[in-house]
């Protein structure tokens, strides 16, 4: 009775989940704007101790129908582990256009993640951000609030974890919520020092552009 009562439970919550899920996407089906890219991101994670570490970053966004190249961005984030479900971020990031566009950011993010074990090892993060940013048009802000639902998964000698994520932006140039994205992909780690992340993503905006970008991500995390 106790198992059949957690596996309701666990029904009920990814019923939930998709439900939600459903509700954000459905008004995506009236935009217009589509394009397809694909986001290469490589990431340096480097351990001070069990609980701080710094993390550098790089990545691009390619247009797959053109073949341009059109942003890149680079920053240093450092994280605290308070417990082993909470920790915190603060960092920069510099972005600039690389197709002879005007693009340029300069941006200051804070970030708080809480972690809910759930029965049969899915984790839940709840992860709140802050983007301070300074971009070529002036100052602005973005609050960005991001659920991830994951579970390691062991299938013979191999451990990866499976997640998806859903995630909502609201940006003060426009005072309304911009954005959201979905996500769902995959961490295989590749020894003790390389992680590999395929992912998918579904972004729509729905302020200052009206557009759909369908995105494969690829993250290689390289720690030291």
């Amino acid at each position: 009775m106790r198992e059949r009562a957690k596996s309701g439970r666990q029904c009920r919550t990814v019923l939930l989940y998709a439900a939600v899920l459903a509700t954000i996407i459905w008004p995506a089906r009236a935009q217009t704007n589509y394009s397809r890219e694909i986001w290469p991101e490589i990431d340096l994670v480097y351990h001070l101790n069990d609980r701080d570490k710094f993390i550098g970053l790089f990545d691009y966004s390619r247009n797959r129908d053109s073949g341009v190249n059109y942003q890149a961005e680079a920053g240093l984030t450092f994280e605290h582990k308070f417990t082993d479900f909470v920790w915190a971020r603060i960092g920069y990031r510099h972005g600039t256009a690389t197709n002879g566009g005007d693009f340029e950011e300069n941006r200051l993010l804070l970030e708080q993640t809480f972690r809910v074990a759930l029965p049969a090892l899915v984790m839940v993060d709840f992860r709140t951000r802050e983007d301070l940013r300074w971009l070529n048009t002036g100052y602005s802000m973005r609050f960005r609030e991001r659920i991830q639902v994951q579970r390691d998964t062991t299938i013979g000698n191999c451990t990866f974890t499976p997640y998806a994520s859903t995630e909502i932006y609201f940006d003060t140039r426009y005072g309304q919520f911009a954005r959201y994205r979905l996500i769902a992909g995959t961490s295989f780690p590749i020894g003790k020092h390389f992680a590999f992340e395929p992912y998918f993503a579904h972004q729509v905006d729905f302020a200052g552009s009206d557009a759909i970008v369908n995105a494969v991500g690829l993250i290689l995390t390289v720690s030291f």
